[in-house]
């Protein structure tokens, strides 16, 4: 399943003045960057904790949001009665906000920025890893 403009359109309520063609280029400029970052199964040995494709889609769509509810903000003046504008204005930055939040959680969910792995034999490039209580990088390895 692929992230569509609908979708985009339901997740920020059909707001007006939303062109069809931003929504679009948004979804693909943003797809390739998630993809990008997106840890992949076959690289350190991630198979079974690799981001699920709905997991990237919600990234995707937290960022295509964000990108979507700035086009708003900015042209907010252009397609609301003045009336309007200051309510419009700090519901989408409100809105904005929030979804840069779930942006942000998604994209260090999909590549694990706090993740880090070893290998446990020792090889001529890295060091072995720990055996009970013995620090790793200790010069008496005992895990040989």
């Amino acid at each position: 399943m692929a992230v569509t403009t609908s979708q985009i359109r339901d997740l920020l309520n059909r707001p007006r003045g939303l062109n069809e063609g931003t929504i679009n280029e948004y979804i693909s400029m943003r797809t390739a960057e998630v993809t990008k970052k997106a840890r992949k199964a076959n690289y350190v040995g991630v198979t079974d904790n690799a981001p699920s494709d709905a997991l990237k889609e919600s990234a995707i769509k937290f960022l295509v949001c964000v990108d979507c509810l700035r086009v708003l903000v900015d042209t907010i003046p252009g397609i609301v009665p003045e009336k309007a504008r200051g309510e419009n204005d700090i519901r989408y930055s409100t809105q904005m906000k929030s979804f840069e939040k779930n942006a942000q959680q998604a994209l260090m969910d999909i590549q694990e920025k706090a993740g880090s792995a070893f290998k446990v034999k020792a090889t001529k490039s890295r060091v072995g890893g720990t055996v009970g209580s013995q620090l790793s990088g200790s010069l008496n390895l005992t895990n040989k």
